[in-house]
């Protein structure tokens, strides 16, 4: 049966089909080898382009692979709609248990056990439960049994002698029977914890964390790589679709419109003007184009080149308080270049190169008084010039991972994204490390190759999580 299960999941891969819909792909393989087969199945469906439809038994299979659920029972309709969604905020009890083992509990439930205010009734994952030994603790365990990455303990409240089964995480030592213990909810572990080794930055609080992915573009779903904050704070993202997609700040998809031209390549880098205008670094066609607020091109400048104007491959884009654009661009002729809202060059400055004032790969431009600072990702660095061009410093120990991005919010500090690290780093004015966020994975609190970032009015990150092909909001 294992054989004949890897057959056919390779004859399906050689047909290089747009959809490929498989009925529980590897359900017979050896379990050893199960991550190795999906890993080829992942490689391969990167490098046609195709999508995957699959149906399994397996929530494991489906949290590692899965972006888009659909929940079937008895032949009702449960749940359609995002996976990560589903495992952390199931509606009920029964959504909850389509993606694995959990404690559902009720407010009451929750105030007695976990010493926690619920407003309704709510989801603990295993991993989102600590159970450790204490004296003082008013619960004893009656029985416990060690399940790999889950345990389960059976536990006596001991002032109301009400009794409960946990799934929680393993604790460091064996849970005996009589043993008094204490449990925790850990919440906030993937939200704040610091995920370098021997890091020991401060973690930037978040006390929520959303995720929604981009709308699929015919059999693909195209992954979100810019995004910037506009009138109402809407969220406007570009995707590898070639699109601009224009979200509500509920995260409400309002309407989207595609580049002029997506064939040779797709854009990054997006500013909203005061008057609607959106403007957009059409990167592989060495241009801006400017938009009007529905998506209707209102004009156009730049052309291929490496003169006054003409770019190689723009890809940030910035504006200052009288709206001129600052638009950053690497390609060998790596420099920001200045225009008035109209495309009119003012100046340039910078170059390729290692040394102070030279960028590799610009990637994330902020005006800020008078100031333009620039994310120098392959240089692992943020440059800070005059917005006449002159190098004033640059903050080189920030231990940055190609930094792609940064936005500066209300409170006066810089949120970089950081492509390599995979994760949220917050800078103050002054060029000081103040604290991190995430880490490398496709779970909540967690980044793959993440692209963009912005900051709206109500200090919440948007997050462009481009290898996890959606949008994160972070409250902060």
């Amino acid at each position: 049966m294992g054989e004949r299960a890897r057959l056919a999941v390779a004859r399906a891969l050689a047909a290089d089909a747009a959809v490929l819909v498989m009925d529980e792909p590897l359900a017979n393989v050896d379990s050893a080898r199960v991550g190795k087969y999906w890993q080829v199945i992942r490689r391969r469906l990167a490098a046609t382009g195709s999508s995957l439809v699959f149906a399994t038994h397996s929530p494991g299979s489906a949290l590692g692979e899965a972006r888009q659920v659909i929940c079937l029972k008895e032949g009702r309709l449960l749940y359609t709609g995002s996976v990560e969604e589903l495992y952390w905020r199931p509606a009920t009890a029964e959504l909850a248990e389509c993606l694995g083992e959990t404690n559902w509990l009720q407010p009451e439930e929750a105030r007695l056990w976990l010493r926690r205010e619920e407003n309704a009734a709510r989801c603990y994952r295993p991993e989102q439960v600590m159970v450790t030994a204490n004296e003082r603790g008013e619960c004893v365990v009656e029985s416990a049994r060690f399940r790999g990455a889950v345990a389960e303990v059976e536990l006596r409240h001991e002032p109301s002698g009400l009794r409960r089964r946990f799934l929680h995480r393993p604790a460091t030592n064996h849970l005996s029977a009589g043993a008094r213990v204490m449990l925790k909810a850990l919440l906030a572990l993937a939200l704040v914890m610091g995920w370098g080794c021997g890091d020991k930055t401060g973690a930037i609080p978040v006390r929520e964390f959303h995720a929604w992915v981009v709308p699929s573009d015919g059999a693909t779903l195209p992954a979100p790589r810019s995004v910037a904050i506009g009138r109402g704070d809407e969220v406007f993202a570009l995707d590898t679709a070639g699109r601009v997609l224009v979200y509500g700040a509920d995260g409400a998809l309002r309407r989207q419109w595609s580049m002029p031209e997506t064939s040779v390549g797709k854009p990054e880098g997006v500013v909203v003007l005061n008057d609607g205008r959106v403007v957009v670094c059409d990167t592989h066609y060495h241009r801006v184009v400017m938009f009007d607020a529905q998506g209707h091109v209102v004009k156009m400048f730049g052309r291929e080149g490496t003169g006054h104007g003409e770019f190689i491959y723009p890809v940030a884009i910035t504006k200052d308080d009288h709206e001129n654009l600052y638009v950053a661009e690497y390609g060998s002729n790596d420099r920001v270049q200045k225009f008035t809202s109209e495309g009119e060059f003012l100046g340039s400055f910078g170059g390729f190169g290692t040394k102070l004032g030279q960028f590799q790969r610009p990637s994330g431009i902020v005006w800020h008084a008078g100031k333009v600072y620039v994310a120098d990702a392959f240089n692992n660095r943020i440059q800070v010039f005059s917005d006449d061009g002159k190098f004033v410093q640059s903050f080189d120990n920030l231990g940055l991972h190609f930094p792609y991005d940064l936005r500066l919010g209300s409170d006066d500090m810089f949120y970089v994204i950081e492509y390599g690290a995979a994760r949220v780093t917050k800078v103050s004015l002054d060029g000081k490390l103040v604290g991190r966020y995430g880490g490398p994975g496709s779970g909540e609190g967690q980044f793959a190759t993440p692209w963009g970032i912005a900051v709206d009015s109500q200090m919440r990150l948007r997050v462009a999580d481009t290898g996890n092909r959606r949008l994160v909001e972070l409250k902060l």
